[in-house]
């Protein structure tokens, strides 16, 4: 428990918008006020650790830092060179300014160690005085990165790499090519042994050779190396295992056939149920080939459970009964973290004898699983929620617009898609139909309880033979992967209520609320596109400035808005919640094939069931949660709360490693489409971002952001030609021309021209494909009705009471409701599986 307060502090003090203030107030502010005992706890104890101080009045504030004196953190570069040092224990006095001349080697993401000091700039006459702490690198302790990737060339007699990406800036000189027979072209690996100090450039030696710089292959290859990605092959010893694993599962299901229901007992500990006699179906993407979630439903009557409504079942891959704890495949999947879906291959964190094998829920087989029982009133309340294990036969694969359009009648359009026999029967109709009623009341409820549902586009690539993208597509909008993550939402929720009501750690999927005054992004745009939202404004307000531009001009860049406020969503024990989804206790369970956070919750699952028999046992009162909370803290499948914060700190960075390494590699190949086909084409955009140095512009086919410089802007073309002079405005954040009042602003639409691409530093270069028109005002701008987030309820959309003003040109007001445009719109989701929508 100590954890969700800490973590809640150490954000809100970090904020420079904090105003010191004493342990009772902070508690209030941040919602604690109820939990205050243990809310002091944490903070005295957030001080023993140096974390935080507490003067003589009791306010509490981040430590200051020594007038001078060395420190660890890491270092963050910037494209002019110089950069800033995070430092590890986090101080009132923010980070530490590091000058160009003073990084002495350091690449962003690098380990450092600094000296420091406040007169630092005045010591080392790098100009005035100001408060700023500033220092210089003088030792890299950890390097982020071991791999880079390089294009190899030569000028004059000197060998160079040119390297990928924008962290090293300089080529590196290359001692070893003659040796390793490359060829100016080929594409490289590198180990840096001499990182650039003063002028003198950073030297390498070539590790390994790839192939021709340009090949999709070759550039997959380099992307692997580059993020350090494991391999898709496995350690001999994890396919024996995964080997022997099948041999046995083969064992017990011939047995099984033999002997029923009774041979089950004997394979599990805790037990297992079959219910091969239950209506079960998977609904995923076509080319799915790890089917490991399936769905199951049925309608109740008041003859069932005294209610009207439903019985959902979301049937999960049992992958820890195949993967025991400590053993080589789980250490294996423990340092790979996750799978990483990279355009037109899978690393998988499982061997595919697995993932695609016995630990995959395919058509007409029959598979160990977990199953999440939730049963609901008619209007989507959840009113009993269970687990068990399970052996289980999937009766249908379906895709998801298999699914939708047989929710709609639609049996033509439903073979179209069909990846198995298209044999719709009764059953299955009625099935699909049934989830789709179930998934909108969800959908509602947690709308209601203010779930951030995002409207952004998604685009899937296409490739040719060779594997250049050639074109790109909107993804389907069909309700169905609403559909599915709603019901993925709902088990991962009542697994970790579960574990919450046992008072055991658990490794949670967290995503804190934005920290107070951090919402300047959502300002800006919803002032640009003529809304106000208070300074602080609740998730309902967030969520009905959401509602109220979702369909206008002005949603792109609102939208985008609230996607940059929001925290990262990561892995840790801590009791905090998922702010996006509203949910109050939220862990992964619903992926073990992918996710190792997945694996190791349906180890601590599995303990639980061991003492429950198969958890037809619950406890009956307090005393017995009590009771049974402490047995499972002592057990080896249920890790203490300091194992899973090491735990949640990995497989947190393997998942950013390989978003990382899927953006970077989408983009690479989308540039390279772009500067091969497509340099001196027209095509639309809309601006994403606004600096002093230009606008950012997304191309909305593809997605790709380019940049126009400040520079190649157009001004005003009426007043004689004058030139543009580009200031930021600071309260709307847009770039304005001093001299006209022309500007530029989150949201606006124009056309744009692709001028130039430079591939290695992945960049694309824009400019206005129409700068006369555009400065004369011709604009499909993002601007909107003028909306003031309030009424009694402080809030705007479909909370109880939430209303809203509306200003019209002139002053005139007239009141307005908010129309929800969201039908088959793609939720908030900070934990997408590759092109998937499973939570």
């Amino acid at each position: 428990m100590a954890l969700k307060y800490q973590h809640r502090v150490l954000q809100h003090l970090r904020h420079p918008t904090y105003e010191p203030k004493a342990i009772g107030p902070l508690a209030v502010e941040l919602g604690f006020k109820d939990d205050m005992q243990a809310f002091k706890d944490a903070v005295f104890a957030l001080r023993d650790e140096g974390k935080v101080d507490i003067d003589d009045d009791g306010v509490v504030t981040l430590p200051h830092l020594p007038d001078r004196g060395t420190l660890t953190g890491v270092f963050r570069g910037s494209v002019k060179g110089f950069g800033f040092v995070e430092p590890a224990i986090k101080s009132a006095d923010g980070d530490i300014f590091i000058p160009e001349h003073l990084t002495n080697g350091a690449l962003s993401g690098d380990t450092v160690k600094v000296e420091y000091a406040r007169d630092f700039r005045r010591e080392k006459r790098l100009g005035s005085l100001n408060k700023q702490f500033a220092g210089e690198v003088v030792e890299v302790l950890q390097r982020r990165r071991a791999n880079f990737t390089g294009e190899i060339g030569k000028q004059g007699d000197t060998w160079l790499a040119y390297p990928d990406g924008k962290e090293l800036t300089d080529p590196v000189v290359v001692r070893d090519a003659e040796s390793k027979n490359v060829k100016p072209g080929d594409k490289v690996v590198l180990e840096i042994i001499e990182y650039a100090e003063g002028n003198a450039l950073p030297e390498g030696v070539i590790t390994k050779v790839l192939g021709r710089a340009g090949e999709p292959d070759v550039e997959t290859q380099a992307v692997i190396a580059a993020y350090s990605l494991p391999d898709t092959e496995f350690p001999e010893e994890c396919v024996e295992q995964a080997r022997a694993a099948t041999r046995e599962f083969d064992r017990q299901i011939q047995e099984w056939e033999q002997r029923g229901r009774d041979a089950l007992d004997e394979f599990d500990e805790a037990g297992r149920e079959d219910i091969t006699d239950v209506f079960i179906a998977t609904i995923d993407p076509p080319d799915a080939k790890d089917y490991d979630d399936a769905i199951s439903i049925r309608r109740l009557s008041k003859a069932d459970d005294g209610m009207d409504g439903w019985e959902l079942g979301v049937h999960i891959a049992d992958v820890a009964h195949f993967i025991p704890a400590g053993s080589p495949l789980d250490e294996e999947a423990y340092e790979r973290g996750n799978s990483c879906y990279l355009p037109r291959l899978v690393i998988p964190m499982l061997p595919e004898i697995l993932s695609n094998g016995i630990c995959s829920l395919q058509e007409g087989v029959p598979r160990f699983a977990k199953t999440a029982w939730i049963r609901y009133d008619k209007h989507g309340n959840v009113k009993r929620r269970g687990v068990q294990q399970t052996l289980i036969k999937s009766r249908k694969r379906m895709t998801y617009l298999e699914a939708q359009a047989l929710i709609d009648g639609d049996l033509e359009e439903a073979k179209k898609h069909a990846k198995t026999e298209p044999n719709y029967t009764d059953e299955l109709i009625a099935t699909v139909r049934e989830m789709n009623a179930l998934a909108r009341q969800i959908e509602g409820r947690r709308h209601r309880a203010g779930m951030i549902s995002l409207d952004l586009p998604d685009v899937e690539l296409i490739f040719d033979e060779d594997g250049r993208v050639i074109d790109a597509e909107q993804e389907d909008d069909a309700y169905t992967h609403k559909l599915i993550e709603m019901f993925m939402v709902e088990a991962n929720e009542a697994i970790a209520s579960l574990f919450e009501r046992l008072g055991v750690p658990l490794i949670r999927r967290i995503h804190p609320d934005p920290a107070p005054g951090d919402v300047e992004h959502i300002q800006k745009a919803a002032t640009v596109a003529g809304y106000r939202i208070p300074q602080s404004p609740t998730r309902e307000e967030i969520q009905g400035l959401l509602d109220a531009t979702r369909g206008k001009p002005a949603a792109r860049a609102v939208h985008m808005a609230v996607l940059r406020t929001l925290t990262k969503a990561e892995y840790s024990p801590a009791l905090i919640g998922h702010f996006a989804l509203a949910s109050e206790a939220y862990a992964h369970f619903t992926s073990p094939i992918r996710r190792y956070a997945d694996l190791t919750v349906h180890r601590s699952v599995e303990a639980y069931l061991r003492r429950t028999n198969n958890g037809t046992n619950r406890p009956r009162d307090d005393e017995e949660w009590k009771a049974l909370g402490k047995e499972l803290r002592g057990d080896h499948n249920c890790p203490p709360e300091p194992a899973l914060v090491d735990i949640g700190r990995h497989i947190t960075a393997t998942e950013q490693n390989a978003e990382d390494a899927e953006r970077e590699l989408r983009q690479y190949l989308v540039l390279q489409l772009l500067s091969e086909k497509h340099i001196g084409d027209v095509m639309p955009g809309v601006v994403t971002g606004v600096t002093p140095r230009g606008v950012f512009v997304q191309i909305d086919k593809y997605l790709a952001d380019g940049m126009i410089k400040k520079e190649d802007l157009p001004g005003d073309v009426t007043r004689d030609n004058k030139r543009p002079r580009w200031v930021m405005d600071s309260k709307t954040g847009a770039l304005v021309d001093a001299n006209s009042g022309r500007s530029y602003k989150m949201g606006d639409m124009f056309d744009v021209v692709i001028a130039a691409v430079d591939l290695p530093k992945r960049q694309l270069e824009l400019q206005v494909a129409d700068p006369e028109g555009r400065a004369a005002g011709k604009i499909r701008g993002s601007g909107g009705l003028k909306l003031t987030l309030g009424g009694d309820a402080g809030g705007l959309g479909e909370a109880k009471g939430a209303g809203f003003k509306q200003k019209m040109p002139g002053g005139k007001r007239r009141s307005m409701k908010s129309k929800r445009r969201d039908k088959g719109k793609k939720d908030y989701r900070a934990d997408r599986k590759g092109k998937g929508k499973r939570q």
